[in-house]
């Protein structure tokens, strides 16, 4: 009988310490700033960006300054992912000159992330205004204007209006709070 509950208890601790097994670390600073992505800071070289992210893979892509997949000819952006998962998106050239977030570890000091609600986001950011990009269908730019150039733009993408927008140029408080943030983008400049 020993040897049978020797077994069992043996068998148990094995067993449980596969199936639950923690997941794994977020592999960056889980944070951006007006200037920032984890580690990653405007002004950082490529090169420097692959030291810091050592493990990642980057993957040339194509960016617009409001989001990615632009074909534009030739890769303009590169894509960065750990284990898989999609972290950000740098663009800029020899020096990184802005950021798509892409993870919603990432999150602001307020908390907001890919994934918020335009509910959180307003609540989060007084200010903030929403409007549509006039060049790409169905994109809703969310910033706290008169500041938005140097404020990060939160992207609604594929939803339906978030504000009480008449035409492209004008902006609108958040009136939908069930929206989410589709990815954020940092370009102070």
């Amino acid at each position: 009988m020993s040897k049978f509950v020797l077994f069992l208890t043996c068998w148990l601790i094995t067993f449980r310490s596969n199936s639950q097994a923690p997941p794994t670390a977020f592999p960056d600073t889980p944070i951006f700033t007006k200037t920032s992505v984890g580690k990653a800071r405007i002004g950082t070289t490529i090169a420097q960006l692959k030291k810091l992210y050592v493990g990642c893979t980057f993957t040339p892509t194509f960016s617009t300054p409001y989001g990615f997949d632009a074909h534009t000819g030739k890769p303009d952006a590169l894509l960065v992912r750990a284990a898989g998962k999609k972290l950000f998106i740098c663009f800029g050239g020899a020096r990184i000159t802005g950021f798509i977030v892409l993870h919603p570890s990432y999150k602001s000091a307020t908390g907001i992330h890919v994934g918020s609600t335009s509910g959180q986001l307003r609540t989060a950011e007084p200010g903030v205004v929403v409007s549509m990009h006039e060049f790409v269908e169905n994109i809703q730019i969310a910033a706290v204007e008169p500041q938005a150039p140097a404020s990060p733009m939160y992207i609604f993408s594929g939803q339906r209006p978030i504000g009480k927008i008449k035409n492209s140029l004008e902006a609108s408080e958040i009136a939908v709070l069930t929206a989410k943030i589709s990815w954020i983008v940092i370009k102070p400049n």
